[in-house]
């Protein structure tokens, strides 16, 4: 390997933009008047909570980032050859970055509109549903339809809320458990779907997904 060629390479794609992306946040924190090492530090630790507060979000957080990894790397990976799991691989990959982002930075509570961002999320999937659905079936249709409805059942409660005769803690267990679980299921889905789309996967497994 050129060794000129792989110093640039990792410099261009991992250095440069790792470099910028930290070189801006401490510039906008320090902007507004935020003590940077309240940027650098993990909320914990800067807030001196335990290490289990926190936690439920943590995980789903890394669960929604694993999706992310495994559908984008199998979808631009050459390990899938047919055209249209690695479509649906990537179509996934992209929408759970969004939701992954969402999620981390609570993006649907304090920067965009609830009703938004709840109508593009159904949208998106309806899409990737009906524009993939033989496949999704063949793989694994009921770990996709677990994860929309146990998701579907988090936005539900969290919209309804106030409607019904329950505290807010009660419905803050019983939506965040909802959610934990669809993504859990959403995670899973995924991973079945990009092991069953690599190639060497047996036909009875796949069959012909562009049927």
């Amino acid at each position: 390997m050129n060794l000129t060629k792989s110093v640039f390479r990792v410099t261009a794609i991992a250095i440069l933009p790792a470099i910028i992306i930290y070189v801006l946040i401490l510039y906008f924190s320090v902007k507004d008047g935020i003590d940077p090492i309240l940027v650098l530090r993990d909320p914990i630790q800067a807030c001196d909570y335990p290490t289990i507060v926190g936690m439920i979000s943590n995980i789903g957080v890394l669960m929604w980032s694993s999706a992310t990894a495994i559908c984008l790397f199998s979808s631009t990976s050459d390990l899938v050859s047919n055209i249209k799991c690695r479509q649906m691989l990537l179509f996934g990959g992209l929408l759970t970055a969004v939701l992954t982002l969402d999620d981390l930075f609570l993006l649907h509570d304090r920067h965009v509109g609830q009703n938004f961002i709840y109508v593009t999320y159904a949208v998106l999937t309806t899409f990737i549903l009906i524009k993939f659905y033989k496949i999704i079936l063949k793989l694994d249709g009921i770990a996709f339809l677990f994860s929309a409805i146990f998701l579907g059942l988090s936005i539900l409660s969290d919209k309804f809320q106030d409607s019904l005769f329950l505290s807010y803690s009660t419905m803050q267990l019983y939506e965040e458990g909802f959610k934990f679980i669809g993504i859990a299921c959403w995670l899973f889905f995924w991973w079945r779907a990009s092991c069953l789309s690599i190639d060497g996967t047996s036909d009875k497994q796949l069959g012909s997904l562009t049927k």
